[in-house]
């Protein structure tokens, strides 16, 4: 997809480099910046407005959690989506959102939980409308409530680590989820959480990350006998 010839709003002074990388990274998850699309700094900068160094700066931190590919002296593009590492984060993901949710909901106060109800309330809308980036950054925000009220800050690098291959999953939307579902289910978990019910509301994030979970196993973890025959990959 061609770039725009200017963006219509100009790129902010303050903290330029965090701008710009904020502009890449949505263009990248919402697809106006398409999967394999070379990026050139002239055409970012004079799309962004900006010079040349905050481009390169936000293009690495990008190359950093797998949204952009640098190979030097050949090319900078947009990652090749990549569905086994869209699964492995679907997977790890549910297991950390069902940790999280275990941990916390309990003792959870009524400014995370006022947050999740709005989130959920966001999901349904954006269902509804199949504005699937949208519905995507609003599943990240429920969810990363969960591990944020942990207080662990490794658990919550983590998952924020893994949220970009999972807003692009959703932009594309393939099987395990269907949309249609969706809303009641994160409306059930935000009900628990309120309840500060935290083996409930593990056992319902558990429950929508199960399809996910079993196609994990199913396609890409080895058989305890390819194991045992042959330890090391």
């Amino acid at each position: 997809m061609p770039l725009p010839v200017k963006d219509t709003q100009p790129v902010e002074r303050q903290l330029l480099r965090d701008v710009v990388y904020q502009r890449l990274h949505e263009g990248i998850l919402d697809g106006t910046l398409e999967p394999g699309e070379t990026l050139l700094d002239e055409k970012l900068t004079a799309w962004l407005g900006v010079s040349r160094t905050p481009v390169r700066e936000a293009l690495m931190k990008l190359a950093d959690i797998g949204l952009v590919e640098m190979a030097p002296n050949r090319y900078t593009r947009v990652a090749p989506i990549d569905l086994r590492a869209i699964d492995e984060a679907i997977y790890t993901s549910g297991i950390l959102h069902e940790h999280a949710a275990r941990t916390a909901v309990g003792s959870m106060d009524a400014a995370t939980i006022g947050r999740l109800e709005r989130f959920a309330k966001n999901i349904k809308k954006h269902a509804k409308s199949k504005d699937l980036p949208a519905l995507g950054r609003s599943l990240n925000d429920f969810f990363l409530e969960f591990e944020r009220s942990t207080g662990n800050t490794v658990l919550v690098t983590v998952s924020e680590g893994l949220s970009p291959q999972l807003l692009r999953y959703i932009s594309v939307w393939q099987l395990p989820f269907g949309t249609d579902d969706i809303p009641g289910k994160v409306a059930e978990i935000a009900e628990a959480a309120r309840a500060h019910d935290a083996e409930k509301a593990g056992e319902l994030i558990h429950a929508l990350y199960e399809p996910a979970r079993k196609q994990f196993l199913d396609e890409y973890r080895r058989t305890d006998a390819e194991i045992d025959e042959n330890p090391i990959v």
